[in-house]
Parts: C-alpha cells; structure tokens; sequence
C-alpha cells in the first residue's frame, strides 16, 4: 500500500539513463574503484579487495575504500571503540538503490522570533533530541567534520484514536547544521505507520538527505524494527558529503557520496541526535507513535579532532511540541553519551 502512493514519474526519472555529456563529466570525476549509482551525481565505493582490514589501514586506504574518518583511539577511546565496531562489522558492502522522495527532515523549527538556543533546554515543532552548537559561522577547521551514533530502529504504529487512513511519521536520524543554518547534512532512517478500521501497515527505510533535497531512500540496505543501526555523515568540502550505514543485524554496510544542493554550503555549526517528524505533503506530519528509541555512542568531531558529545558542554535536549504547543518527543540523557528517546504515545495534532 505504501509504495503504491510513490510517483510512477520519479521512478521512470530515476532509472533513466544519464546523458552522454552528464555521463563523460561523471566517469571523468570518478575515482578508480567509484561507481555511479542510479542517480545523476552520486556515487558509491566498490568493495575492498580480499584481505583488507579497516582496522589497520592507513587513513588515506580508509578513504580510498570508502570508510569512515577514524576517531583518535587516544582522544576519544569510547568513539573509536564505536567505530572499531562497526568496521568489523562490515562484512558485506550494499551497491545502493536509491529512490529520491519529497519529504523533508529539515532544520530545527522554532517558535516565531526564537533564537537558536545554545547550552540550555530548548523546544521545536519537528525536531526531538540533543544538539550541540559550536558557535561557528564559516565553515572551516573548528567545523564539524562527522557525527555518529548507534541506535535501534523503532517499532512504530499510529494511535488508535487516530487511525483515519493516513501515514503517520518518524524519522531518526544523526547530522551536522540545521540549529541555525538552512542546510542540514544527515543520514538516519524513516518508520511510518497506517492505519483504517483493521487496517494496518507499517514502512520502514534507511535514507540519507542534504536538505533542502528531500530524503533519498537506500532500498538496497533492509532494516527492520529492532535492527541495530550505525549511522555517520561527514563532509570533506562543504559541497561533497558522505553518509556511512552498518546494519549490526545483518552485517551490511553501505557508502554513499553526494553533493549539495545548488547554492547550498556546509556550515558546521550545529551536530545532532534527532528524533523528527517529517515535512510531507507540504506540512509537518503527523508523528508516527515510536514508543522510544535508544541512543548510544553518540560522538561528533571538529577538523582538529575535539570530541563532543551529548553531555559536552555546547549540548543541549531539544523537546518536540504539537500544534497545541504539548510535548509529544522528548530525551533523556543516559550518562555523557546516550539518550534515551520516548514519545507520549499519542496523536494529538
């Protein structure tokens, strides 16, 4: 039923071929072992060769192959730890299938004439979670260069009082700009639920965005409710992004390699733990019920290596608010580096 409501036009646009011109500009910037995906501009890492170990190579292999930046093992033991982790359990590289949508996990909104807040406890209308801001206003070497975090995908459903054959939505998600920037670098997954009468579905789909692009969908890496998940974005210009998913469940990983928006640059101001509901159909959505959702190993690194984290000073919980200005998401710090993500189980917008 879900996939019945995606555009049979954006599908036939995906999978038609390039140009020979946009094609030769693409194989020119491809690097030996880069491989075009099925949209224009992005593109993914052939798997390393037999043999290869992540977890002694050299940081320039590292790129090359298509893994993440690693953490200073001394700096931040606990963050290289995480990402000691999910190397290991990349076992199986995913080519990515991507899908493009419409929807939106965009910046923070916040009530009209509210100035980002910094250090403090604050409140939007779509975002739920922990934001930390570094006071950065050009993007440069105190920029955020990635952020990270474990967490389980949630098992959603629509309230019962609700059910009205519509979807509602969640989305989970870590990134880099958006408390206070237009753009937001990011890459989590979607959980959406439906319901009428005794009807009831669910969708659930990893996904990696710049906004103001909406999410691209990676069909090609399932995830199902309680799939534990490793999630990274990074940027290594303020054009060129890079997200990176391990499914610990399945020991799948995926790279993806994208560019920004026309006119869109990184910042590096803000880096975030968000449990979202959505922009769809021209709206926020309604926020799917996700019950709660876990957090662990939450980290983001500047260009000099300084570690921060949801207890880091710079950190701050963000409460979600309904229409009516209830709360309906909220975080609880579990010790420097987890959170603890509820929602009240109720639709009330």
């Amino acid at each position: 039923m879900k996939q019945q409501m995606f555009s049979l036009v954006s599908a036939l646009v995906l999978a038609a071929p390039l140009t020979g011109t946009a094609q030769q500009q693409l194989q020119r910037q491809l690097k030996p072992n880069e491989l075009a995906t099925n949209l224009a501009g992005v593109t993914t890492i052939a798997a390393p060769p037999a043999g290869f170990n992540p977890l002694n190579a050299s940081d320039q292999d590292l790129e090359y192959y298509g893994f993440p930046p690693r953490p200073n093992e001394t700096a931040a033991p606990k963050a290289f730890a995480s990402w000691q982790k999910a190397m290991t359990a990349s076992k199986y590289r995913v080519k990515p299938v991507l899908e493009m949508t419409n929807n939106f996990a965009g910046p923070a909104k916040l009530k009209a004439g509210a100035a980002p807040a910094g250090g403090s406890a604050a409140s939007s209308s779509n975002w739920s979670g922990y934001v930390n801001t570094n006071g950065v206003t050009k993007y440069g070497s105190t920029s955020f260069y990635y952020v990270i975090a474990d967490y389980v995908v949630p098992i959603v459903r629509q309230a019962y009082s609700k059910c009205d054959g519509t979807w509602d939505y969640a989305v989970t998600w870590v990134g880099i700009d958006g408390w206070g920037s237009g753009d937001v670098l990011q890459a989590g997954n979607e959980a959406d639920a439906y319901c009428s009468g005794t009807t009831k579905s669910t969708y659930y789909s990893a996904w990696y965005e710049w906004y103001p692009y909406g999410w691209t969908r990676i069909s090609s890496l399932p995830i199902v409710p309680g799939d534990d998940l490793f999630v990274e974005v990074w940027g290594t210009t303020s054009t060129a992004g890079h997200a990176y998913l391990v499914n610990y469940n399945t020991n799948q990983s995926v790279i993806i390699n994208f560019s920004a928006p026309p006119g869109t640059q990184l910042v590096g101001n803000s880096a975030e733990w968000i449990v979202e509901r959505p922009g769809v159909g021209g709206g926020l959505a309604t926020l799917a019920n996700y019950i709660s959702d876990y957090f662990s190993d939450a980290y983001a690194y500047n260009f000099g290596y300084s570690a921060v984290d949801p207890g880091s000073a710079g950190s701050f919980p963000v409460t979600m608010l309904d229409n009516s200005g209830n709360p309906v998401s909220y975080p609880t710090a579990l010790g420097a580096n987890a959170i603890w993500m509820q929602d009240e189980g109720s639709a009330r917008y």
